[in-house]
Parts: C-alpha cells; sequence; structure tokens
C-alpha cells in the first residue's frame, strides 16, 4: 500500500518539478519581451521584475521536494565517505529526521504567518496588487510537501540496504 502511494507521490513531485520548469521559461520569456521592448525603444513591461520575482520563488518551492527526491541537490557527504558504512546510515536517518521536523516547524509557521497575513487584509503594494497571504501560502504548501518526502525518504532509507546513500550529486 505505502509503495503505490510512494509511487503516486513521485508522480506528484514530477508534476511539481514540471510546473517549475514551466514557471522558468515564462520568467525567460517576460524578461527577454522586457529587454527586447527596451532595445526597441518601446518603452518597457513595468511589471516583468515583479513576474520575474514571483516565478523565481515559486520555481525554487515547487522544485525542491522533487530535488530531494532525486538526490539533486549538492550534499556535503566529504564525511559520512570517511566513516564506516553502518555510522553514515545512521547519520543519514538522523538528517533526514531533523529534515522532516524542520519542514513540519516552517509548516506550522508559515500557515501561521498566511492566517495572520488574510486576517490583517495585508497587501503587496508594488506595480502589482494582490494580497500578501498569496505569497506566503506557496511557502506553507511546500514545507508541508517536505516534509512528506522526508517521511518518504526516511522509509526508503530504513527499508534498503544499511549504507551509506547513492545520491546524484556529491561534493566529496
Amino acid at each position: 500500500m505505502l509503495d503505490q502511494i510512494d509511487h503516486y507521490w513521485e508522480k506528484f513531485l514530477n508534476g511539481l518539478a514540471l510546473v517549475a520548469c514551466l514557471l522558468i521559461m515564462i520568467m525567460v520569456a517576460v524578461i527577454c519581451a522586457d529587454v527586447g521592448t527596451r532595445a526597441m525603444k518601446w518603452g518597457n513591461i513595468p511589471w516583468s521584475p515583479e513576474v520575474a520575482e514571483y516565478t523565481l520563488y515559486l520555481s525554487t518551492f515547487l522544485a525542491a521536494p522533487w530535488l530531494l527526491r532525486e538526490g539533486k541537490h549538492v550534499r556535503m557527504d566529504m564525511l559520512l565517505r570517511a566513516i564506516p558504512s553502518k555510522a553514515a546510515w545512521v547519520t543519514e536517518l538522523i538528517a533526514d529526521i531533523i529534515g522532516a521536523a524542520t519542514a513540519l516547524i516552517l509548516t506550522v509557521s508559515s500557515i501561521r504567518a498566511v492566517t495572520s497575513s488574510a486576517d490583517s487584509g495585508s497587501l503587496v503594494l508594488k506595480i502589482l496588487v494582490f494580497p500578501e497571504w498569496w505569497v506566503l501560502a506557496p511557502a506553507a504548501a511546500m514545507f508541508l510537501v517536505l516534509a512528506i518526502e522526508f517521511l518518504f525518504r526516511i522509509r526508503r532509507l530504513w527499508a534498503g540496504a544499511k549504507t551509506l546513500r547513492a545520491e546524484a550529486t556529491s561534493v566529496a
């Protein structure tokens, strides 16, 4: 049962990563359009820096759980490679537990920030004007998604070989 949930969870994270890629494409297109209009002396697109700012923010949050799952984040694993494999496995387990706890704490804090912002009616007042909680809500949701991925990560680590996890990106 959990294996099937994990399978669909992976598909969900792949979808989030795809949305992150689409947002980056939108950001690039908007920035290029802004630069192009200025180069042609047609003026500029005044809202383009804000769109770039928010798409960068969203794409980072949307891609983070997928990066964690795929092991495509940068790992400082020099110490893990230097210690016995069983100790490295325990260290990985502890790190994932700390990661899950941290993501859950950030989820709760972010939800409090979202509800506080919504209750107070705070607005983002730039060229684009909208409720502040719209910017805060993705963080709350994605911290929860990260916490869940850490729990699946712990499960996969526990079920696998009791040795150092082979990740895709390492600095060692």
